[in-house]
């Protein structure tokens, strides 16, 4: 779920009470998770009480968008959340698990290659020097 992305020009007069009822509902029949992209993804602006929305549903909660390591725990520390998903990270980031685990600092990603339909700035983001990386 996604109750602030405005992408393509989405939006809702009411995404508080809108997403309440969503996870309400979602938290009856049995979902093994709720995935939430929390906020705008083109910004870290949020506007609705995720929390909320976390505690109208009965399972497991996965939250996403604008995650670094440090938000990431102070989130789980909180139960805010019971998984992080990260995905902006792991596309620059291809040993990203590595990377938190030891801080190695990470890549920054490239914006204006995610959605150009190559493989430039998909596949191309390097490995930390710092580790032994095998696959």
């Amino acid at each position: 779920l996604s109750p602030e992305n405005g992408f393509n020009s989405m939006s809702d007069s009411n995404p508080q009470q809108h997403f309440e009822t969503i996870a309400n509902k979602l938290g009856t029949r049995g979902l093994a998770y709720l995935h939430v992209l929390e906020g705008n993804m083109l910004t870290r602006q949020r506007d609705v009480d995720y929390r909320t929305i976390r505690d109208c549903f009965n399972g497991i909660y996965i939250a996403n968008n604008g995650y670094d390591k440090a938000r990431a725990q102070a989130a789980l520390a909180n139960d805010d959340c019971d998984l992080v998903a990260f995905g902006v990270p792991f596309l620059a980031n291809p040993d990203l698990v590595e990377r938190l685990k030891t801080d190695i600092p990470l890549n920054t990603p490239d914006q204006d290659t995610f959605y150009g339909g190559d493989k430039k700035g998909y596949i191309d983001y390097p490995f930390s020097k710092k580790q032994d990386v095998k696959f």
